[in-house]
């Protein structure tokens, strides 16, 4: 039986959808959702707008902490970085800037790492310049580094010179083999091998140092000193030039964009006495020596005042030894010593002019004037020959002949007579 489908639906007799939505589109309009702007809105509880302000609050906190953090970082690295230089200089000016410089923030941010390197530029001051408060401040420096669970090399170098310092020849050698990483360990190795005699192991030790760092200015003008006492001038100039030059341009690195001591120079004064000692010994050049001497004794706010006036006496002779009576003068009052200590300033100079073998160390070099840039071993002049006397000549009376003593010969003794025995007996009858 036919019949005809029902209307929309195909012939699956499944309803026509696609016809349902013609019919509703050609009738009234499908349901659209309300627009959301017209709709109430639901206050945020307070609750949650204090939980959001908070956050924002932490997060502006923690950002600011993480920057500072940053900033507190770079400043150490900065200054460390600057204090190294300083301290590579192996100067007093160096030492001094150094300290400061650490003392400034970057100690305080990292009282173990560059505390360490500001007790260790402390203990320089006092070792090789004498400076009585930097000992307290050296000791104060490694309380936080002492007692950290692996100490910085700085701090075992620092001990190792005060030891060095009071002669301590066992303590400084056993704190420096401790940072046998560091170049400087090395150094002060040679330094206590000098302080105990032995040449040879000093020698060993300075050339440590530079195969770690060639271009270290106080391992370079130890090795210098220690080649010129062998008979090496040569290699002992190439040392000491190389020390001068690579000091001077560690001290402008780390005095960079800073107006502490301005004009100060700040010649390695160990390198500047070497050529000294070889201009001296006439085994380097004159001219050389005059140059580094008078930049060192000129440098009044960049080196101490005993340093400056052995420089005074080392150019004094050799200006002295050229004739130049004028100049010799004026740079005995550039040192600015008076009373005792001058009167063996002059003596001292005339001994060096008049000396015509190597150099030696003058007699009596009173402690005040005393540096451990220059610590050359006192030798002993040799003892003059011994010149027999002759014999007295005869005392003449001036005015009277003196006749020619005669020696008159003695009389010869007779031996004593003999008596002949007498005769005894008479006659008989």
């Amino acid at each position: 039986m036919s019949g005809s489908a029902p209307s929309g639906s195909g012939e699956t007799g499944e309803p026509d959808v696609l016809g349902e939505s013609a019919e509703a589109a050609e009738g009234e309009p499908l349901s659209r959702p309300a627009d959301p702007s017209s709709l109430p809105r639901r206050p945020i509880p307070i609750g949650i707008k204090a939980l959001l302000a908070l956050a924002v609050v932490v997060a502006a906190a923690l950002a600011f902490l993480a920057y500072r953090r940053h900033q507190e970082h770079r400043i150490v690295a900065l200054s460390v970085a600057r204090a190294e230089q300083l301290v590579r200089s192996d100067t007093w000016l160096g030492y001094h800037e150094a300290a400061a410089l650490l003392g400034i923030r970057a100690a305080r941010l990292d009282p173990i790492g560059a505390g360490a390197l500001r007790a260790f530029a402390f203990a320089m001051l006092a070792t090789d310049y004498r400076d009585e408060p930097a000992v307290a401040s050296a000791n104060s420096a490694l309380v936080e580094p002492l007692r950290a669970a692996n100490a910085p090399p700085y701090a075992y170098l620092a001990v190792s010179a005060l030891a060095l310092r009071e002669g301590q020849a066992g303590t400084a050698l056993d704190y420096a083999t401790r940072a046998a990483d560091a170049p400087l360990a090395h150094v002060l190795e040679a330094r206590v091998a000098l302080l105990a005699g032995k040449p040879a192991l000093a020698s060993e030790s300075a050339q440590h140092a530079l195969e770690m760092a060639p271009e270290q200015p106080a391992a370079l003008a130890l090795h210098g000193d220690l080649l010129r006492r062998a008979g090496k001038p040569a290699e002992a100039r190439e040392a000491y030039h190389a020390a001068l030059a690579i000091s001077a341009r560690a001290v402008a690195a780390g005095l960079a964009g800073s107006q502490a001591r301005a004009g100060a120079s700040a010649p390695n004064a160990r390198a500047t006495f070497g050529l000294a000692k070889l201009a001296l010994s006439r085994e380097g050049s004159p001219e050389d020596a005059l140059a580094a001497l008078e930049k060192l004794l000129d440098d009044r706010s960049g080196t101490p005042q005993v340093e400056r006036a052995r420089a005074a006496m080392y150019l004094a002779a050799l200006q002295g030894r050229a004739g130049d009576r004028v100049a010799e003068a004026s740079t005995l009052d550039k040192a600015s010593l008076d009373g005792e200590l001058r009167s063996w300033l002059e003596r001292a100079a005339g001994e060096l002019e008049v000396e015509r073998g190597p150099y030696r160390v003058p007699e009596n070099t009173p402690p005040a004037l005393g540096s451990a840039s220059d610590d050359d071993p006192y030798v002993a002049p040799p003892a003059p020959p011994v010149v027999e006397a002759p014999a007295p000549a005869p005392r003449v009376l001036s005015g009277f002949k003196v006749a020619p003593e005669v020696k008159r010969a003695k009389p010869e003794k007779k031996p004593p007579s003999r008596k002949p025995p007498s005769k005894r007996g008479g006659r008989r009858g």
